[in-house]
């Protein structure tokens, strides 16, 4: 599966689909709460097992990252930005920071 397909097919599973203030609300406050539910798990797994995954754990977070890219790939569409580009900025923006520390 590539990235359009992905950020097609959750498109579809869009509980708002408009443009709204709903939407936006929706789509934002589902990104925040995933990561920190992913965050709140690592936590937790620092404090009780000093960083060490267990295989329960490595599940919880490729679910909790999964349901992020969810709410990332929504809020994007709401901002017209696809996935592509927000990869392909970030990939520049690292490579100038790489290019930046080799000095």
């Amino acid at each position: 599966m590539d990235l359009k397909d992905y950020q097609r097919i959750s498109l579809q599973g869009l509980a708002i689909k408009d443009k709204s203030v709903a939407a936006l609300a929706h789509r934002s406050l589902g990104l925040s709460g995933e990561a920190g539910i992913l965050a709140n798990h690592i936590k937790k797994v620092i404090r009780d097992a000093n960083g060490d995954l267990s295989d329960v754990d490595k599940q919880i977070i490729k679910e909790k990252l999964g349901d992020t890219l969810y709410y990332l790939v929504a809020l994007a569409d709401f901002a017209d930005i696809t996935i592509e580009d927000i990869m392909k900025d970030n990939a520049r923006k690292t490579q100038k920071f790489i290019a930046s520390q080799s000095i």
